[in-house]
This record gives C-alpha cells, sequence and structure tokens, in this order.
C-alpha cells in the first residue's frame, strides 16, 4: 500500500488547500497511538503512520490520514507563534484538546471523509486504543452525524 497515493488523492479530492504543501507521510513504529502529525524544522509537514496499519482496509487508513490533514490545514491558517501557543494549551488543558479534536473529527467529516474516520475510530477501539471525551467525537456521534445525511 502506497501512503503517498493515498495522501494524494486525499488532498486532490478534499482539500485543495493543501496541493502545494510539502506533505512528507511515512510508516513508522509508533509508540501509542497509530498516527501522528506534525511540522518539519523550516517548512513542510508530516504524517506517521503505524507499521501495525500495514495489514488494515484501505479506508481505513484513509479516515486517520484525512483527520492529520485537518490537523495540518488549521496550522496553516494561523502563525508560528499561534501554532506554539496551541501545542501548549493542547498538552495543558483538557477542555482546550477537546474542542480541537471534535473540531477536527468535524472538518474530516464535513470535507466527505466521514465513514473512513468511524473505521479508523473502530479499528483503533478494536486494537486496544480506547477512546475518550477529549479525543473527539465518539463512535456514536459519528454515526449519528452520517445517519442525518453527512458521508
Amino acid at each position: 500500500m502506497n501512503l503517498q497515493t493515498i495522501l494524494n488523492d486525499i488532498i486532490k479530492n478534499a482539500f485543495p488547500e493543501l496541493m502545494d504543501e510539502d506533505i512528507a507521510i511515512e510508516w513508522k513504529n509508533l509508540e501509542d497511538a497509530l498516527m501522528d502529525q506534525g511540522g518539519l524544522t523550516g517548512h513542510g509537514y508530516f504524517i506517521e503512520v503505524d507499521e501495525s496499519l500495514k495489514k488494515a482496509n484501505e479506508a481505513i487508513i484513509v479516515g486517520g490520514i484525512a483527520h492529520e490533514l485537518c490537523h495540518i490545514l488549521a496550522d496553516l491558517k494561523v502563525g508560528k507563534w499561534q501554532i506554539l501557543l496551541d501545542r501548549v494549551a493542547y498538552r495543558i488543558f483538557k477542555r482546550y484538546r477537546t474542542l480541537d479534536e471534535r473540531n477536527t473529527d468535524l472538518q474530516a467529516i464535513i470535507r466527505g471523509y466521514g465513514s473512513s474516520v468511524l473505521l479508523f475510530m473502530k479499528y483503533s477501539e478494536n486494537k486496544g486504543y480506547n477512546y475518550y471525551k477529549e479525543d473527539g467525537l465518539s463512535i456514536r456521534e459519528i454515526e449519528a452525524i452520517l445517519n442525518n445525511g453527512l458521508k
């Protein structure tokens, strides 16, 4: 499974504002997450995908990548100081983290990746990653949104 091809397809289909951004993506052995993202020193961004996902259905991986792209998109809309403040607030304030993750999930759903985000969350839960309120929307909330018309 080629992560770069998946990333490029998602960007082309739903994230046109990221077309000119440098976004590196790679398989990595992550300790406590299935995916992670962040800024590269100087310019660009990265997405890391845990190697345990190599055997997962592509739609599951798509859901996780779409979520991470929404984080990158949020960073692009603010300056470097705001990104730094955001990172600090995210780590210190549980409520801030909750709102950030819920907004990120909603953004992925609005951009058409709700079903894939739901698959990613169910996969994560089945692999022993518990979702807590501060991690974003719950599986039930996403199912309710999808059942009311957004896909």
